[in-house]
């Protein structure tokens, strides 16, 4: 969405006064019913949760984002001395209560079982295999015992079905609609392109192999024959994802790792968790986090939602 469409739309808006009312209305309405739900999910921590319990903050999001409330913690890593949000998007934030690389291999610095509830949304596909076990093995630690984690990130699933069954909108909304990064209408691009743009999405969704800064790297054209390459699509994620170098990524902070429930679950059951099932947007068994204000905001319509129990 370019700016100069932004302004035009704004200048048409406020040369109508019906138009202007009718967006008026419109946000406070939004408003009114913010605060509505902000009274409601206050109500919830203090239904669910002692004031004892809470002013503890006895809940933890790993890689928060912007992401900052009253009863949570949070833990991040640093990028040249920046949270990973301040680096990528160049706002300031307030600081983080652990500053934390899974890549690091140490511990976080809190004691065993100080949390009751664990989040963490769009992180685990940035971490190599041993770093996502690491992180899990760590939620488990400071989760108290029968204490939820909560772990929502692209679902690969998904991708792959509409890879296998040449559903190129799927890719596309995300590149036209959500972000803006193609400019072109679907019905201008020959089935060639279609199949490129989409399997260089599908790689670069789970890989460095097409980052420029990756030592080894696939070109866009190559994209769709390295797909085929493989009778089985996560055989071929699999490769693309072994072709992403560690060093290069400690920098880059891109993805390289894929999830399908069958995967995670896998995952969370030798770390350690029990009672591990597939969520759903906003559906989560923990009260407090079906707030949609604070939870499971990033493309929830591409994203795996799972939950467990310590």
């Amino acid at each position: 969405m370019s700016e100069d469409a932004v302004q035009l739309k704004k200048n048409q808006i406020l040369a109508m006064p019906e138009e202007t009312a009718k967006v008026v209305e419109r946000a406070a309405r939004e408003i009114v019913k913010s605060k509505r739900a902000k009274r409601f999910f206050d109500d919830a921590y203090a239904f669910n949760y002692s004031k004892l319990e809470l002013d503890r903050r006895p809940f933890l999001n790993i890689g928060p984002g912007s992401f900052r409330h009253p009863y949570w913690r949070t833990a991040d890593k640093k990028y040249d001395g920046q949270a990973w949000t301040e680096a990528r998007r160049g706002v300031q934030q307030a600081p983080v209560d652990y500053y934390w690389d899974a890549y690091s291999g140490e511990r976080i610095a809190e004691r065993e079982k100080f949390f009751s509830v664990v989040y963490t949304s769009h992180v685990i596909e940035h971490l190599f295999p041993q770093d996502v076990s690491f992180l899990f093995s760590e939620a488990k630690r400071v989760l108290k015992e029968g204490g939820i984690i909560r772990v929502v990130c692209p679902d690969a699933g998904l991708m792959a079905r509409a890879y296998q069954d040449e559903d190129w909108m799927y890719f596309l909304h995300y590149l036209n609609v959500k972000t803006s990064r193609l400019s072109k209408s679907v019905q201008s691009l020959s089935a060639i392109e279609l199949r490129r743009i989409s399997a260089q999405f599908l790689i670069d969704w789970v890989s460095l192999a097409i980052h420029p800064d990756n030592p080894k790297r696939l070109t866009i054209a190559e994209c769709p024959a390295f797909l085929d390459r493989y009778d089985d699509i996560y055989e071929a994620l699999d490769a693309a994802c072994a072709l992403s170098d560690r060093e290069t990524n400690k920098t880059a902070g891109a993805h390289v790792n894929w999830f399908t429930f069958e995967k995670l679950e896998a995952i969370l059951m030798k770390a350690g968790f029990t009672d591990i099932c597939r969520s759903g947007y906003l559906q989560s068994r923990v009260p407090i986090l079906r707030d949609g204000t604070h939870f499971d905001r990033t493309d929830p319509e591409m994203s795996l939602f799972v939950e467990a129990r310590a």
